[in-house]
């Protein structure tokens, strides 16, 4: 399950994952894990931390207290840090889901104020609407520094890249 909230009240919209698997990796060398982390948030900012399996670093993951990014830093001389906005990593930003409702005549967004959008849902308009237009799936790229995407997200982006979005 992924739960995606959105938020339009008085500022500019926004979205923010509350519960999502995440890919991690280690700010000293690089590593990043073949199994994804289930992000449910955090506690006053911290989110967990783990061992690094290939060069043993300690690595503690923190976010702005259930807000982007994702911070992972290494508890070595320096503190090598690297983050993430998963938002937009995995495409689930305001724009890329106004995008998206706009190749499937529909918003994605529900109305209100505040909420959460159905991502599984959503997923599932995509590939319906891939169907009906009889679309081979293309494989998405992935920004810079990201080598995989835990799946459901992986078939979200291949849809959006399959549609254009």
């Amino acid at each position: 399950m992924i739960r995606l909230h959105f938020n339009h009240t008085g500022r500019q919209p926004s979205t923010w994952l509350l519960d999502a698997p995440i890919f991690t990796v280690c700010p000293n060398c690089g590593f990043t894990p073949p199994e994804a982390r289930r992000y449910v948030g955090s506690r006053y900012g911290l989110v967990g931390s783990f061992t690094c399996a290939a060069c043993g670093a300690k690595v503690t993951i923190t976010d702005g207290d259930c807000y982007p990014p994702v911070r992972f830093t290494a508890d070595l001389p320096g503190k090598p840090q690297v983050s993430f906005v998963y938002e937009d990593v995995y495409r689930l930003n305001w724009a890329d889901l106004e995008r998206a409702g706009t190749a499937l005549r529909t918003s994605l967004i529900p109305p209100g104020e505040k909420g959460y959008v159905d991502v599984e849902a959503a997923l599932r308009a995509l590939e319906a609407e891939i169907a009906r237009l009889d679309l081979g799936h293309a494989h998405a790229p992935l920004p810079d520094g990201v080598t995989w995407v835990p799946l459901p997200l992986r078939a979200w982006l291949d849809a959006l890249h399959t549609l254009g979005v």
